[in-house]
């Protein structure tokens, strides 16, 4: 398998000249379920690293849940967090495109800032 352009999986929604945003769609075709990620290379020279960062979107329904609901209030409240997780079904192709994706910016990045 390669990678493939356009890629399957994972769109350019964002370019700047010192990082790029994409998004990430999942597998079930929810589009609740894509990922937004924030790609940017760092040009502090004491410092070099990249920047991944991504942006989910989690739900509740008003009417129900109202435990979790209410779990997720009290953790906000008395212990300043509260953890959730997200699960991204990807196809073995679109997880070689999101790869892709990382380093082919990654390197673009690299080469454009010096």
């Amino acid at each position: 398998m390669k990678p493939q352009k356009p890629a399957e999986g994972i769109s350019t929604t964002g370019v700047w000249d010192d990082a790029r945003s994409f998004r990430i769609g999942c597998e079930c075709t929810d589009e609740t379920h894509s990922v937004d990620a924030w790609l940017e290379v760092n040009r502090d020279a004491d410092i070099p690293s990249v920047e991944l960062a991504f942006y989910v979107n989690t739900w509740t329904p008003y009417f129900a849940n109202w435990g979790e609901r209410l779990r997720a209030v009290v953790d906000i409240l008395f212990k300043g967090v509260h953890k959730q997780q997200h699960t991204l079904l990807l196809k073995k192709q679109a997880a070689l495109n999101v790869a892709d994706a990382i380093t082919s910016t990654v390197k673009l990045l690299e080469e454009k800032n010096g």
